[in-house]
């Protein structure tokens, strides 16, 4: 009797594993998922150990074309000028082949999400990633678009152009390199100091270049632990621009 009851209770469990994990493991691929923060480099807005939760694609993305050209959705001239940013963003990823207009009808959602707006907060493959594997994703802010012209923080001689799939990110966090940062990313900035005259913190487009949105994991939301900074992930952009459209 015993032995039956064993065995009823272990298929159960086992048929509710089976029915939560793939739909668990599909979201998590697809739709939202967790990163840890490593190192300083996004201090203070993000700070060491912080999970994040991360929109890893736009749902329904036909409905936000609908809303970014209707023209009685913008009710101010700053919300147009985000509306006319994100088509202009949109016509960029369409010329790397990404659907654009009446075209997403047919698409549930689409990876990785549009991202339009400077300022937010990406996480990302590593270029650099196979050379320094404990370091295979980072966090950084969006300063440039693609097909912007952006200056790079603390090199205002250096100009660089985005290109259309792509994004320039940097790192907050300004000052010079501590023990927090991961050993390999900790080598990587010591060999770049006595190259060049960058002192960032931040390991960054400016160290690699711009990042390919086909790296991108997705966008950074709210951070969810540690309890005491639980909130959303602020976006905001330099008081000096330094991005603008070619």
């Amino acid at each position: 009797m015993n032995s039956a009851s064993s065995s009823s209770s272990l298929r159960r469990t086992l048929t509710s594993i089976a029915l939560i994990v793939p739909p668990a493991k599909f979201i998590s691929d697809t739709f939202y998922s967790l990163y840890r923060v490593q190192g300083s480099s996004m201090e203070p807005a993000l700070q060491d150990g912080d999970v994040l939760l991360v929109r890893k694609a736009d749902v329904f993305p036909h409905l936000d074309w609908k809303r970014w050209t209707s023209s009685s959705s913008s009710s101010s001239y700053e919300e147009e000028g985000r509306h006319q940013t994100a088509l202009r963003v949109i016509a960029q990823d369409a010329q790397s082949g990404r659907p654009i207009g009446e075209n997403n009808v047919g698409y549930t959602y689409l990876h990785p999400p549009t991202i339009h707006q400077l300022g937010v907060v990406v996480v990302y493959r590593a270029p650099d990633a196979e050379k320094y594997p404990t370091s295979e994703y980072r966090v950084k802010r969006v300063v440039g678009l693609g097909g912007q012209i952006v200056r790079p923080r603390e090199n205002w001689h250096r100009i660089e152009r985005v290109p259309s799939f792509a994004l320039w990110v940097e790192g907050d966090n300004n000052e010079e390199d501590s023990k927090k940062e991961d050993e390999e990313e900790e080598k990587e900035a010591s060999a770049i100091k006595k190259s060049t005259t960058n002192h960032c913190k931040s390991i960054d487009s400016r160290t690699y270049g711009p990042v390919c949105k086909n790296l991108v994991e997705g966008v950074a939301e709210r951070i969810i632990w540690p309890p005491s900074r639980w909130g959303v992930v602020s976006s905001f952009t330099p008081s000096v621009p330094r991005s603008w459209w070619a």
